[in-house]
Formats: C-alpha cells, sequence, structure tokens
C-alpha cells in the first residue's frame, strides 16, 4: 500500500512520512534518475564520435567482431533486440582487433572508445559524464545469477565469475526478470548507487549457470585469479559464450530420449518362429522372469478347450538399475507366446541383441529368427499425441495421480528416489554426490545452480507427486532456504 505524506512513517519512527524517510527516497530517486541520464547521454555520445572519427567501416568492424561467436546464421544488423546490449559494448568493450585492421584503419584506437572519447573531450565533459565513463570503462561485461527482485525497483544480482555482489536499482528489467535467472549485464555504480548499463536481450534459465561455472573453472581460473580485471579482459569470449547460450536457448535441441538403463530410445520388435509347444517354451523362456512361481506368470494366460497352454506373455526383467540405485528392478521387454511364434518387444537396439540371443540360447534349435522392425520415436510420439486427446468423459481420471492408491505409489517412489539422490553421483555437480558438493564452496554454488533449476522445472510444469522438496533437499544438505530456516 502507498504511504502518504501526513501518515506515520513505515520505518516506526513516529514521525511523519514526510519529515522522515521520503525526503531520503526522493533524494534517492533523483540520484538515480541523474546516474541513468548520464549513462544514457555518455553512450550515445561515443558512438557519434567514432562514427564522426574513423567512419563507417569502424562501425562496421565493430558489428562484425559483436556478432562473431554468434552460432546464428541470420543477418544480425537486423536484429534490433540486441542494441541494448551492443551499444554499451560498443563504448565500454570494443577495441579493434589488431589482426583484423586494415591499412587505412592504422588510425583506429587501441583501447575502449569511452577511454578514448575521455582523452578528446574528457575536460568538457559535467562531473557525472566523466564518471559515468569512467565507471563503464573499469565495469566488465560479466555473466550474472539474479538473487532477488523486488518489481519496478531493484534487483539483486551476484557476478558468477568475479563474486561481486550488487544491489541494482533497475525499474524496467526487474518486471520480468525472477530469481534464478542468469543475464549478461555490466553494473556501473556511482557510490553506493548501481545501475545496469547493457543487458542481453535473452534471459537464461538455471540451467546456464552450470554453463558458466565450467567456463570460469576450466578457462579463467587456470590462468590467473578471477577478478574484475580479469573478467573484463575475457570480453570476448564472454560475449561469444552469451551468443552461444541465447541460440541453444532459443533453439533448443530435441532432447535425447534414452531407457532407465541409459540407451538411446528405438522401439524395437522381434518375432520368432517356435517349433515346440507354447507350454514348452514357455518352461524354457520363464527363467527370463523374476519370479520363480509358475501360478503368478500364467495367471493371464489362454488355455484350449483340451486344457493345452495357448498364449501367454512374460516380462523380461533384471535385479536393480544402473541409472536409478534405488530401484528394485528393471523391466528390459515384454515376450508373447502363441503357438508356432513368439513376439519380443523391447526399446533398445542393445537391449534387442541381448534378447534375440537369450531367446536362441534358451529355445536353441525350436526358436527361428524372422525378422526385426525398429519403429521411429517421433511417430510413436506424434501417435501419442493424437491418442492422448480424447474428449470422452469417460476417459477423465483415469491417470494414475487420479486415484488415492495411485499417488501413493507415487510418492512414494518419489520419496525412494530423493532420499536416493543425496548419495548419486549427479555430472551437473562434477561427478559428485550432493552430499560431498555441500562440503565445499564450488560444491555449494553448484548446489544452488542445479536446485534453482529444480525449483523452475516444479513452477514451469504440472504439480507431480515425485517433483522434488527443494526446500527439503535444501534442510537435508545444510543450505540456507531449508525448511528449518
Amino acid at each position: 500500500m502507498s504511504v502518504g505524506r501526513n501518515d506515520p512513517c513505515p520505518c516506526g519512527s513516529g514521525r511523519k512520512y514526510k519529515q522522515c524517510c521520503l525526503s531520503n527516497q526522493e533524494l534517492g530517486e533523483v540520484r538515480w534518475r541523474a546516474w541513468r541520464e548520464a549513462e544514457g547521454v555518455v553512450v550515445p555520445a561515443v558512438l557519434e564520435f567514432a562514427g564522426d572519427t574513423w567512419g563507417e567501416s569502424f562501425l562496421e568492424h565493430a558489428f562484425e567482431q559483436f556478432f562473431s561467436g554468434s552460432p546464428d546464421p541470420e543477418d544480425p544488423l537486423t536484429h534490433g533486440q540486441w542494441d541494448q546490449l551492443f551499444l554499451p559494448w560498443f563504448a565500454f568493450d570494443f577495441i579493434p582487433r589488431p589482426s583484423t585492421l586494415r591499412r587505412s584503419a592504422k588510425s583506429w584506437p587501441r583501447t575502449t572508445l569511452a577511454e578514448a572519447y575521455l582523452g578528446a573531450h574528457g575536460q568538457h565533459l559535467p562531473p557525472m559524464e566523466t564518471r559515468a565513463l569512467r565507471a563503464g570503462a573499469e565495469a566488465p561485461l560479466s555473466f550474472m545469477v539474479v538473487t532477488s527482485v523486488q518489481p519496478g525497483q531493484s534487483i539483486d544480482v551476484k557476478d558468477i565469475l568475479s563474486g561481486d555482489v550488487h544491489h541494482v536499482v533497475e525499474r524496467s528489467a526487474s518486471t520480468s526478470l525472477l530469481a534464478g535467472h542468469v543475464v549478461l549485464a555490466r553494473v556501473i555504480a556511482d557510490g553506493d548507487l548501481a545501475i545496469m548499463s547493457g543487458l542481453g536481450p535473452f534471459p537464461l534459465s538455471p540451467t546456464s549457470h552450470q554453463t558458466v561455472i565450467d567456463y570460469r573453472e576450466a578457462v579463467l581460473r587456470p590462468r590467473g585469479p578471477v577478478n574484475r580485471a580479469s573478467v573484463k579482459a575475457a570480453a570476448p569470449e564472454i560475449l561469444a559464450l552469451y551468443h552461444r547460450l541465447a541460440h541453444e536457448a532459443l533453439h533448443p535441441a530435441s532432447p535425447r530420449l534414452q531407457n532407465t538403463d541409459g540407451d538411446p530410445l528405438a522401439p524395437t520388435t522381434l518375432e520368432f518362429k517356435v517349433r515346440c509347444s507354447v507350454r514348452e517354451a514357455f518352461d524354457r523362456l520363464k527363467t527370463l522372469t523374476l519370479s520363480n512361481d509358475d501360478d503368478e506368470l500364467l495367471a493371464d494366460a489362454s488355455w484350449s478347450d483340451t486344457g493345452e497352454l495357448t498364449t501367454v506373455e512374460l516380462v523380461w526383467s533384471k535385479r536393480g538399475n544402473r541409472l536409478h540405485r534405488h530401484w528394485d528392478n528393471t523391466t528390459l521387454g515384454n515376450l508373447a507366446l502363441s503357438p508356432g511364434g513368439l513376439r519380443v518387444s523391447v526399446n533398445s537396439t542393445k537391449r534387442a541383441r541381448k534378447i534375440r540371443r537369450l531367446v536362441e540360447k534358451y529355445l536353441g534349435s525350436d526358436g527361428l529368427f524372422l525378422r526385426e522392425t525398429i519403429e521411429s520415436v517421433d511417430a510413436l510420439l506424434e501417435a501419442a499425441k493424437v491418442g492422448g486427446g480424447s474428449d470422452d468423459p469417460a476417459d477423465a481420471g483415469q491417470g494414475i495421480e487420479d486415484t488415492p492408491e495411485g499417488r501413493a505409489i507415487l510418492a512414494e517412489m518419489g520419496r525412494r528416489h530423493w532420499e536416493a539422490w543425496f548419495d548419486g553421483k549427479i555430472p551437473a555437480l562434477g561427478g559428485v554426490t550432493p552430499r560431498e558438493a555441500a562440503k565445499t564452496r564450488l560444491g555449494c554454488e553448484r548446489l544452488e545452480a542445479l536446485l534453482a533449476e529444480y525449483a523452475w522445472r516444479s513452477e514451469a510444469g504440472p504439480r507431480s507427486s515425485i517433483e522434488p522438496d527443494v526446500a527439503w533437499l535444501r534442510e537435508q544438505l545444510g543450505l540456507p532456504g531449508g525448511k528449518a530456516g
């Protein structure tokens, strides 16, 4: 709620708002506007200065260098949304590359344009514009993770590369950014007042946080201390990395579909001619299941009038699971026996090769392989879309989560999965377990990024009984933001 000038001040001083904190807020607003306007004057002034001094070819060279790391084959000059990042980059980061300079470009500067502009006009500039130019020239363009947001007012960010933290007064972007977003930005400060000068047009999801950490640890840290100066020096690499991450976010690759053993999905059907009776084939193949109870295996079988077994289905299974350590068993495929034939369904070529060897081993000369059919995963997905849109009310409410029993089963599966998660090696954590990661500074940083990603996924999709309780995970790992905290 807004506070009237004559209302009691929200700070609790007992004085009227106009006589207490209002004056400080008004002063802060005046300072912010002046600092924002100074930045808004000097950046276009540098652009005009560069065009007047070195001409159109210089500007074209800058455009080429800005987009040199972009994987987007389209003409980047038509992408107006990049202006908000390009113009401050041009003023504060762009330095012509010596290897690309032509003879006609010998007069081009070897410093940032902000420094060149200060050298030419600094003595005539208002003090605040001079401070804005120097602050921008010193501040690195870097990847920031948004830690908190006050919509319409401010953003708190942490520089993933240098570790610096900033409280940024930001009216516009604070209405669209969320905690966990990764942005490319430059923060310039005048004392305790900070604003963003240059913001990447595409905020990145928490998934990109891990990639930026990898870049810092694998590329920047081996060169020496990672600080504002080293991040500033790496501006071309950082811009190229942002171009790649933005391109991947805008053009996501198709997910790699795999089964619970980590094998690529390839729905496969194998057909065999069976020369022995269904009962004899059943007795030989039942070892592929995890049951020793014939009555259980034959519960849904079919029999002839004379009492002969005619059809039966077997579930090919194994103990445990390579990817999910808490699983008791894994279903590998299904075998359907009928007079004279066997039809086997699996979901990968690896399993298809294995089951063919096993069937030929157990049936011997009584099992003759006929054919193998591999279905298109895309076709199956399309069929699922078409078949999943029934408008019949009788089909509603039949999902596993629509019954108390189903919800209980999924809740138990989720509990077991997340309890095992603490001691499983996670690639995003550098191949260590969450418990191990929580013991180191770098591990905690990676955990924060991973948990932010989990939280985003939970909020983006429908509620599920097996989605992670991020606050509980934090509590168990002793991280801030847990339920106990």
